[in-house]
């Protein structure tokens, strides 16, 4: 007799992917109800002293004696983390090497949309939770698919085809008229035709043994 069950290198693996799934889908919600936010208010909390100063993208980037830039200053004062994303904006109005710098006139201006706009605004912020809610459900998939699959077994005999794979109804071994071969060499995967048209897959890969019972249903029908 053969028998074949969940191959738990399978199942490591698709458990791997729904909890990376998980994980993204935590921090998702942890930016799109925490973190961004936390940085909007933050940002609000220093709005008016950023917007009241003169200073260029330069100026607001360059370090003091300490490494910390004017920008990340402005928001210590208020005992405040300048955002990440904040900073890369400003640093963006900065001329790259060999481009003509903006005038002050266009820097300013330029300033005071980004001081003045939400580091993250509210279409982000939903992004997060549609991003959340898309890997929830890819991870729930991954972790029921699983399930299904530790639920089934295969088992072959001297009397036939039976298990929880295979159904209800045991399947006799003069039941099969093909087997489709194709796939079996590269990817472990066989296809059995029974007389009713219906069809059994055995995936090598999501099961441990298919190869016994492959070698079961050679010996009782070696004229497929």
């Amino acid at each position: 007799m053969a028998e074949a069950r969940l191959n738990r290198e399978y199942a490591l693996r698709i458990v791997g992917v729904g909890l990376l799934m998980i994980g993204i889908c935590l921090w998702s919600l942890y930016d799109g109800i925490v973190a961004w936010p936390r940085a909007n208010s933050s940002t609000d909390a220093v709005r008016s002293a950023l917007l009241a100063s003169d200073k260029t993208a330069e100026e607001w980037l360059s370090r003091d004696e300490d490494n910390n830039t004017s920008l990340q200053s402005a928001f210590a004062a208020a005992d405040k983390k300048a955002p990440s994303k904040l900073i890369k904006k400003v640093g963006e109005l900065r001329a790259a090497s060999g481009s003509p710098a903006p005038s002050y006139a266009e820097q300013t201006e330029r300033l005071q949309k980004i001081f003045t706009s939400p580091v993250y605004t509210q279409r982000e912020l939903n992004t997060q939770f549609v991003q959340a809610a898309v890997t929830l459900c890819l991870g729930l998939i991954a972790f029921l698919s699983i399930a299904a699959k530790a639920r089934k077994r295969y088992v072959a005999d001297d009397h036939g085809l039976s298990g929880t794979g295979i159904g209800r109804t045991p399947v006799a071994y003069t039941d099969l008229t093909s087997i489709d071969w194709s796939k079996w060499d590269d990817k472990g995967i066989v296809v059995l035709r029974l007389k009713t048209n219906r069809c059994l897959k055995l995936d090598g890969w999501h099961f441990a043994g298919v190869s016994g019972i492959v070698d079961e249903i050679k010996r009782q029908r070696p004229d497929l």
